[in-house]
């Protein structure tokens, strides 16, 4: 429980369609396919083709932008806490990273909005994911992503990994501001997670840059095809949301009732502050979650059984800690 991986397999159809394909796995994918899943991402997002760049997970469209729109020396912007791999992408990059520190409310975590804009001005990338990985929380709105897009010498990516427990999107307006770049994944919600695929929604021409250093084959066969199975009929990831909602709130009340501070969440995982060590004796009974931040833990939500399991275990745990 500590990935923020779908605890529920794709449906069977979507894997009997990767099966049928992988007798063609000695081939190159034919660049339909490619095309086939650009077609059916912008529909399901309301864009056009041109506006979808399909990338191997939200991992890899997160590279390409740190790799394709900076340069050593630029300035990035991103909150803290945010998904780690801004920081690593920014180090291997020789960026220089500035983060923004987020405000701790009693159930939710807030943009310092007077900072982050301030901080926006002369950086080459201002990088949020919204919602907010490892909080939960909502970063942005439309006033503010329109403020930091007209102000900003660079570009603007919002990290919607989360996007369909969310479900609010900025997509559209990359046709108002072509400076800003939408990431997704099929990884969470779609629950695809190791065949990696994702894409970028952006403006026909910052597509196109991002195009230049990329090639057909980058999105394996067993990803697009998956990908296009699911886009074909999404109605499967209403599903996975509704049960991993159903499933959040029972593991928010249930670990509330110990006592911990839990914040809401927007997405498929939680975030605990707790100074005691959690991570030691859940691991030692096979349980994993993340301790990111010294005195916070993330819990991704797993199945009712796996989530009944964490309490009871857990309970346990704080019992045996109380009575010392």
């Amino acid at each position: 429980m500590h990935l923020n991986e779908s605890p529920y397999s794709p449906p069977p159809h979507i894997l009997d369609a990767i099966q049928k394909y992988l007798q063609y796995a000695n081939r190159y994918q034919h660049p339909e396919l490619t095309q086939r899943f650009s077609e059916l991402a912008a529909e399901y997002n309301k864009v056009e083709p041109e506006n979808i760049f399909p990338t191997p997970g939200g991992d890899g469209a997160l590279r390409s932008v740190f790799y394709n729109l900076a340069q050593p020396g630029d300035k990035v912007i991103t909150n803290f806490p945010a998904y780690s791999m801004y920081k690593v992408y920014s180090s291997v990059r020789g960026l220089k990273h500035v983060k923004v520190k987020l405000i701790e409310g009693e159930e939710w975590w807030y943009e310092d909005r007077d900072t982050l804009v301030k901080e926006s001005k002369d950086a080459r990338l201002v990088v949020i994911d919204n919602p907010n990985n490892p909080t939960g929380s909502p970063m942005l709105d439309e006033e503010l992503v329109k403020e930091l897009a007209s102000n900003v010498k660079g570009f603007i990516v919002i990290d919607e990994a989360y996007y369909e427990f969310y479900g609010k999107t900025f997509a559209r307006i990359v046709y108002e501001y072509p400076n800003v770049l939408i990431v997704r994944t099929l990884s969470k919600a779609f629950s695809m997670a190791s065949l990696r695929v994702g894409y970028i929604i952006g403006n026909e021409d910052l597509i196109k840059v991002l195009k230049k250093t990329s090639t057909p084959f980058d999105v394996s066969l067993p990803g697009l095809i998956g990908g296009i199975k699911a886009l074909e009929d999404p109605s499967y990831v209403r599903d996975v949301v509704n049960k991993i909602n159903v499933n959040k709130e029972y593991l928010l009340k249930e670990l509330r009732k110990f006592g911990l501070k839990v914040f809401n969440s927007y997405t498929n995982f939680l975030f605990v502050k707790d100074n005691r060590d959690l991570l030691t004796p859940l691991m030692a009974r096979s349980i994993a979650i993340r301790n990111l931040i010294s005195g916070y833990y993330r819990i991704s939500i797993g199945t009712k059984e796996q989530c009944e399991l964490l309490i009871k275990v857990l309970g346990e745990i704080l019992e045996d800690s109380n009575t010392k």
